[in-house]
């Protein structure tokens, strides 16, 4: 009877103890598993700012770089623009001198281009070139007004020659001496040519400048 007692004792003691140990277990592998989902949670959401900002950062990159497109195709667009408006101008310019040679005042243009070499170059002796259209011009309205006026300016003029110019010219002269070491190119070509910075000043000033003046303060 009393070893039948001693072994429930130990029975029960074996089963409390075991009872003990499993709770135990099942309360550390319970902290356990509260940890490993507390950490995870933190990585998360570490993890998810990372991406959040990693994001932001793409999205602010890409933005200036669509900026930065855009502002370059704005650019080329106006400097395209400006450059068709240039080459109208120009077209309008070349279409008008070539209807210069009609006016009943041409004479007088092509006399003060020639009068304006002259004065420019040394000696009495002059080859003037001009367009195989001007030709009777030259010698019948422009010599006698040259000679005149420079006589008038004390400067006596012993010769001028005309002389056609090997290219087509919308008008105006190239006057060089005898010797052709010296020229002074004052076709209307020649001169628009010497003007061309001065012409694009003025049809940027006249056509761009109020519109940019317009933008100017916007945002």
């Amino acid at each position: 009877m009393a070893n039948n007692e001693s072994v429930d004792r130990i029975v029960s003691q074996i089963r409390e103890d075991g009872e003990k140990e499993r709770r135990s277990i099942l309360e550390k592998a319970a902290q356990t598993a509260s940890e490993i989902i507390q950490k995870a949670e933190k990585n998360r959401d570490e993890n998810s700012v990372k991406i959040m900002k990693e994001a932001r950062d793409k999205g602010e990159l890409a933005r200036k770089r669509l900026l930065s497109s855009v502002k370059i195709e704005i650019k080329r667009a106006r400097l395209k623009a400006r450059e068709e408006v240039v080459s109208r101008v120009g077209a309008m310019i070349d279409e008008a001198l070539g209807k210069a040679r009609k006016d009943a005042d041409y004479p007088a243009i092509l006399t003060g281009l020639v009068l304006e070499a002259v004065r420019k170059l040394r000696g009495d002796s002059f080859i003037v070139h001009v367009d195989r259209r001007d030709i009777a011009t030259l010698k019948e309205k422009v010599f006698p007004e040259v000679r005149k006026r420079m006589e008038a300016e004390s400067r006596r003029i012993a010769s001028l020659e005309a002389v056609e110019l090997e290219k087509d010219s919308s008008g105006g002269a190239r006057v060089g001496v005898p010797d052709g070491k010296v020229i002074f190119d004052n076709t209307f070509e020649a001169r628009l040519y010497r003007m061309r910075d001065e012409i694009r000043n003025i049809i940027f000033r006249e056509v761009f400048e109020p519109e940019g003046r317009e933008g100017s303060g916007s945002a």
